[in-house]
């Protein structure tokens, strides 16, 4: 019997995750919370059953406990993870993972990640609570993602590679072996990643040179 879940988001990543879902088949979205989004509207096909302060009474409601937060933004998906485990204590955030993705063992995934289509984890990962690897994106051997990181669809990372909490790195990105991101750094789209980067700063080039610092929240997407 599939499980029942909530997404968390009704734009563009929450379309991915539920292309996801759809091609794994073992759970049933119930529908879409969104605080931007009138209630009762529909979006990808589902509706839209509220906002984030609905979330505790739509659980009791619809007897719900396994959500997902599919904010692309890894900073607001923070936020919004943490207001809902404060909200409803007893949700279960499952661990995503595409059936075309491959998650080499050993790797450990923390609760609440994504993986989607044709994304690659190399053996000896260790990703923290949140994280999001996009379309063919790869962490190779001993990778470490720490909470709510991500790598945007087509980046590519060499073995022993680590990114800080809430990093991005953009779209088809590389970083060679052993470099690491800080926290909060973003990394801009075709960036080749030849030496570490600081935390709270924004790179590009190639190859990547830190262009400014960069607020913990600050919006990229």
């Amino acid at each position: 019997m599939a499980k029942r879940l909530l997404i968390i988001g009704a734009a563009g990543h929450a379309h991915a995750v539920l292309a996801l879902l759809r091609r794994r088949g073992d759970y049933q979205v119930a529908g879409l919370i969104d605080d931007t989004r009138p209630s009762g509207g529909l979006v990808f096909g589902l509706p839209v059953l509220g906002g984030l302060a609905d979330v505790p009474q739509l659980c009791e409601a619809y007897e719900l406990d396994q959500v997902v937060v599919a904010i692309g933004d890894n900073g607001r998906r923070q936020l919004v993870a943490e207001t809902l485990r404060r909200r409803v204590p007893n949700l279960h955030w499952p661990v995503l993972i595409d059936p075309t993705a491959v998650v080499a063992e050993p790797a450990r995934l923390g609760e609440g990640t994504v993986i989607l289509a044709l994304a690659h984890v190399g053996p000896g990962s260790r990703l923290g609570p949140g994280c999001l690897l996009n379309t063919r994106s790869s962490l190779d051997h001993d990778g470490q993602m720490d909470d709510f990181a991500s790598l945007a669809p087509g980046v590519h990372c060499g073995g022993q590679v680590t990114i800080g909490q809430r990093a991005a790195v953009g779209l088809g990105a590389c970083l060679v072996h052993q470099v690491s991101i800080g926290a909060d750094t973003v990394v801009g789209a075709g960036a080749v990643v030849l030496r570490s980067l600081p935390p709270g700063v924004l790179a590009h080039g190639t190859p990547a040179r830190v262009v400014r610092t960069r607020q913990p929240l600050e919006p990229y997407l």
